[in-house]
């Protein structure tokens, strides 16, 4: 769990293996080439990298042309500046016209606030593009699965939003484990009594905290989403259905993320006692993701309070 890898990096490694086979596959830029230290890919396939500047609306318009043509473009730039200066781009171009554009947004979360603060970070970028009708968005854990959701995402017909970090997130899982889109996995069993539902590069905190709530007698489980849209409702359903408390934690805002999803869903099924741990209604200061995580309360310790205050919830 101590292994950190790039997520940034494995956008690059997924691109070199799909352009092996499929010429369809082009990257295209908004001076972010080396957000994902592509210059290898760019040096390799230099008639297959679309340059356009920092100019992420027009960026969009292009991928979005590009795939009207049969190509496949991979759109690669800070997801803060995805999902907020290209957001009208993406939903009335892309969007609407159920174009087949994968995004790929880095710095997602608080994870990324060393690198260059919260004018970067993208905190709001979930919640934001889950209201894109037809959009797929996925929140891999680690660079490994970043690097398999971006090879699967190439089968989706349709437009497809994949959330990076900074390129110090730590490796969750190993080689071996796949990606499967709309499937969720559990990562955590001892037990029904509470459900905790997660994503992204926090994966190792949540099961840590499953560890401390199992030492004190609560009977957990931790459940990966790596899909936060379409949701796998019918797997979390039975997931809602046995339990008797739910705990959702992300690193994005607790507003309109995955932590919003789960409660749509369950307020219309269950409605169990539920917590969000997550960033509240605040913008973070810059920092390492473990200083920021601690600050703003996505932590072991928090998860476990969380927990017992959903568990002793009566209505």
């Amino acid at each position: 769990m101590s292994i950190n890898t790039s997520t940034r990096r494995a956008v690059t490694e997924a691109l070199l293996e799909l352009a092996e086979t499929n010429d369809s596959v082009v990257l295209v830029s908004s001076d972010s080439v080396g957000v994902i230290k592509a210059q290898d890919f760019a040096a390799k396939y230099p008639d297959r990298v679309i340059e356009m500047g920092i100019s992420e609306q027009a960026a969009v318009d292009a991928a979005a042309g590009l795939a009207t043509t049969g190509l496949v473009p991979v759109y690669v730039t800070y997801a803060v500046f995805a999902s907020m200066r290209a957001c009208e781009q993406i939903r009335s171009i892309v969007g609407y016209s159920n174009l087949k554009v994968i995004i790929v947004g880095a710095n997602g979360g608080m994870g990324s606030g060393e690198r260059e603060g919260v004018s970067h970070q993208g905190l709001e970028d979930i919640g934001i593009l889950r209201t894109i009708p037809g959009m797929t968005i996925l929140v891999p854990s680690d660079a490994g699965q970043v690097k398999k959701a971006i090879v699967k995402a190439v089968e989706i017909d349709g437009p497809v939003y994949i959330r990076t970090g900074s390129g110090k997130e730590p490796l969750f899982y190993d080689d071996t484990m796949p990606f499967e889109i709309g499937s969720v996995r559990t990562i955590a069993d001892h037990g029904s009594d509470l459900t905790i539902f997660a994503c992204g590069f926090i994966l190792p905190i949540v099961k840590e905290a499953c560890e401390q709530l199992k030492s004190k007698g609560v009977k957990v489980r931790a459940v990966e989403v790596p899909t936060v849209k379409p949701l796998y409702q019918k797997s979390i359903s039975e997931y809602l259905g046995s339990s008797r408390a739910v705990i959702t934690v992300e690193d994005h805002t607790v507003i309109g993320g995955l932590g919003s999803a789960i409660a749509d869903l369950n307020v219309q099924t269950f409605n169990k006692p539920m917590r969000m741990v997550g960033l509240q209604d605040v913008f973070p200061e810059s920092g390492t993701a473990e200083e920021l995580f601690q600050k703003y309360g996505i932590t072991v310790e928090v998860i476990v309070n969380k927990a017992f205050e959903a568990l002793e919830y009566k209505s």
